[in-house]
């Protein structure tokens, strides 16, 4: 696959940024290729599957608590975030 340009790189990683937590190189270079609109279309309607939380809890069962409670609440949020195929509807 030749490299996409620049731009829309840059452009992909800013859409990327808002959307989620961002993306690595090849993620970026792949959604280039594919172009802008496919790429707002695949994160409003994805096909990907949610992150797994019960294997996060699984081995981490004391973060069991709503994300409002004090502490470490948001830390299967977090979780799901940095797992997810679907970073704009966890975000």
């Amino acid at each position: 696959m030749a490299t996409a340009a620049k731009e829309d790189v840059e452009l992909m990683a800013h859409l990327m940024r808002r959307a989620g937590f961002g993306a690595d190189r090849d993620e970026l270079e792949r959604r280039a290729a594919v172009g802008y609109e496919a790429t707002v279309e695949e994160l409003l309607n994805p096909a990907g599957e949610r992150a797994d939380r019960e294997l996060f809890l699984r081995y981490h069962p004391g973060f069991r608590r709503p994300v409002t409670s004090p502490g470490m609440g948001g830390s299967a949020w977090l979780y799901d975030m940095m797992h997810t195929e679907l970073p704009l509807e966890e975000k």
